[in-house]
């Protein structure tokens, strides 16, 4: 990259031990751009241990003597992390990283880079269009609010909830791949890529995931992660098994969770490629934010 980072500014990889700090610091932004804050130590956790990635070439901290300030991500296959803390922004951090991120997506033969830009943050996004960028899908997060307790799971007939176990393992990844396959335009991931962001998530346990048989057949399934609120990170359910209710038992089993922990709501996202915003609308969730996923060709 030509250009340089301001006076006083110094770039490095990321290791381990900086996590926590650029949590914090991504949480900063996120609290500052929205009033609520999205990341977790185990989610950064999960990308940097997939397969393929690079620890010294795919994520980078902008410091300010030993102060994270600005970070960037580059995740298999094609998307961007960058945040930039509010107190350095306009200063030229946010087109560096950006730069980083085009640079490294070539680097490793991407054949475009994508970042997902809250749809508040209009300046973010004229930026974007003026460097190259183009919109592409949205998404949503969508929540529902429950102060008294929601209807319990009703599972169709035939079909048995339960958390996961070690035997169900490699047919859930499949079924989420296949599931998610299904999007225009993806990549496939592997099943190591799967098990990275579910049972072997830090801090996992059998009951995070919720997987949806039919006989002994895997055919759904649900990540609900608890961080002061129940997130519905994953859900999917089998092509030949659709339209028969088993996505709402799965997100019946999240509110019950939610409202049995003392929360008094369950959210979760998805995105356009799914269609699946209207089941979450009819089962009484209302979307609070959107983002619009920004892509350029390399």
């Amino acid at each position: 990259m030509d250009d340089a980072l301001p006076a006083g500014l110094s770039a490095r990889a990321l290791t381990i031990d900086d996590i926590d700090a650029t949590i914090a610091m991504i949480n900063t932004c996120e609290l500052h751009d929205s009033g609520e804050w999205m990341w977790e130590r185990s989610d950064l956790l999960a990308d940097v241990r997939t397969e393929g990635f690079d620890p010294e070439l795919d994520w980078i901290g902008v410091f300010r003597g030993d102060e994270v300030v600005a970070w960037g991500l580059y995740t298999h296959p094609r998307r961007a992390w960058v945040d930039v803390r509010p107190d350095h922004r306009g200063r030229g951090v946010g087109t560096w990283l950006r730069h980083w991120a085009e640079s490294r997506g070539r680097d490793r033969g991407s054949d475009r880079v994508t970042q997902v830009i809250e749809d508040t943050l209009l300046d973010v996004a004229a930026m974007l269009e003026a460097a190259g960028y183009a919109p592409g899908y949205t998404s949503w997060v969508l929540r529902l609010d429950h102060a008294t307790e929601p209807p319990h799971p009703a599972p169709p007939k035939g079909i048995t909830l339960r958390p996961i176990c070690s035997d169900d393992e490699a047919a859930t990844m499949a079924m989420f791949e296949a599931a998610f396959s299904e999007f225009d335009d993806r990549l496939p991931s592997s099943e190591a890529v799967w098990r990275a962001g579910t049972v072997e998530r830090e801090g996992f346990t059998p009951e995070d995931l919720i997987v949806a048989l039919h006989g002994d057949t895997v055919i759904g399934g649900a990540l609900l992660l608890d961080s002061e609120e129940i997130w519905v990170d994953k859900l999917a359910v089998a092509a030949t098994h659709r339209h028969r209710g088993i996505a709402r038992a799965l997100l019946q089993t999240a509110f019950a969770r939610s409202f049995d922990r003392g929360y008094d709501h369950t959210v979760l996202s998805t995105d356009s490629r799914t269609g699946a915003l209207s089941l979450y609308e009819r089962v009484g969730m209302r979307v609070t934010r959107s983002f619009t996923n920004w892509r350029m060709d390399l």
